[in-house]
């Protein structure tokens, strides 16, 4: 039984090592696991592992850093997880896999078993009963780099115990292990995607009052940003609440409305001046947000010697965003 927090078990990890220096992993079958593992262990006393042209195929995979770091190469991106970090790749993907020399590296990487076999995880239905499941199922980059934040590596530390073991109702064990695994992970997916769309519409929301006053597509904003127009779009509508030419708009509109009370500038000048082409169009969206003409708002809340009157109460604050 391997427990990788207990160092007598990285001694005898360390002389298999020895024994496997010219082998690049240790393949761990067993009958009636919907599962089989490999592992690649490299301490001060071997070279480096390299493990080049992988390929899922029919298989999901997942890597996990029991111990150490390793490097993962595939099409599009190199990544290099550390300790409990996990990557989990769907089918087809292809992958190098390369585990320096000079440390106590110890990467296990799991093979899931098509659900054709006996014993298996129903992912399809677990995929149409969630929608966070399934996305995370259908993610479209083939693979998903986790950092433990729900606590996944504890999981998969039991589910390869359970692996080893021979205890009672062993099977029942392993496949409540593997669904608590993969929502574990789904939720890590999407705990992380958030993240990362929230840090996208901030870089959108930053380009887009650095350039309020210049003509501005949502195209020249994605490509800034470093995304695609649909998924920031996206973004926008599901993080922000709003869509993104509102956001523009509101921008516009807010620095339209100081220069109004603030400034002796005309109506049609300040609106060239805050990105808008014409006028009409405007005056229209200064309207839907402050619910008054342009020229009624410096009336009512411009200085006296702009407006010619007596303000009635100060700058009038926009509604909330």
């Amino acid at each position: 039984m391997l427990t990788f927090e207990n160092r007598r078990n990285y001694a005898t990890i360390d002389k298999q090592t020895k024994l496997l220096q010219n082998e690049d992993a240790t393949m761990l079958r067993r009958d009636n696991v919907p599962f089989y593992m490999e592992m690649t262990a490299c301490d001060t006393l071997c070279g480096l592992h390299s493990l080049s042209g992988q390929d899922t195929g029919t298989e999901n995979q997942l890597i996990y850093v029991a111990n150490g770091c390793c490097r993962v190469n595939l099409p599009d991106k190199d990544i290099r997880p550390a300790y409990r970090n996990i990557i989990y790749l769907h089918r087809n993907v292809k992958y190098d896999l390369e585990v320096p020399e000079g440390e106590t590296n110890l990467v296990y990487r799991i093979h899931f078993l098509p659900s054709a076999d006996p014993v298996h995880l129903d992912l399809d239905s677990m995929c149409r009963n969630s929608d966070t499941m399934d996305g995370f199922m259908h993610y479209r980059n083939r693979y998903c780099f986790l950092i433990d934040q729900e606590n996944i590596a504890s999981t998969i530390n039991e589910l390869i115990r359970e692996f080893h073991g021979s205890s009672p109702q062993r099977s029942s064990m392993i496949t409540a292990l593997l669904t608590i695994l993969y929502i574990k992970m789904a939720r890590s997916f999407f705990t992380k995607r958030k993240a990362a769309g929230i840090s996208y519409i901030s870089l959108a929301k930053k380009y887009i009052a650095e350039h309020s006053s210049d003509p501005m597509t949502i195209q020249q904003i994605a490509d800034n940003v470093g995304i695609s127009r649909s998924h920031l779009e996206s973004l926008f509508s599901k993080y922000a609440g709003r869509r993104i030419t509102t956001h523009i708009n509101t921008v516009r509109v807010d620095r339209a409305a100081a220069l109004l009370t603030l400034t002796r500038k005309d109506v049609l000048e300040i609106a060239l001046e805050v990105g808008y082409e014409n006028r009409q169009h405007f005056a229209r969206e200064f309207r839907r947000r402050y619910s008054v003409s342009p020229s009624q708002y410096r009336k009512l809340y411009g200085t006296p010697e702009l407006s010619g009157t007596q303000p009635s109460g100060g700058t009038k604050q926009p509604p909330e965003s």
